[in-house]
């Protein structure tokens, strides 16, 4: 019985929760945003 208590203990570290990977998702998603606001706002300020 350990064994296979040990089994399914080892996969579950591997899967991170399903709320976990969507929070991770969506501040991806709002970072790369920032990220291309910011350079379209660079380059605009170089035009000048």
């Amino acid at each position: 019985m350990e064994k296979v208590t040990k089994n399914s203990n080892s996969e579950t570290k591997h899967l991170p929760p399903p709320n976990h990977h969507d929070g991770n998702v969506k501040q991806l998603k709002e970072c790369s945003s920032l990220y291309l606001s910011l350079q379209d706002c660079l380059v605009d300020s170089n035009r000048d």
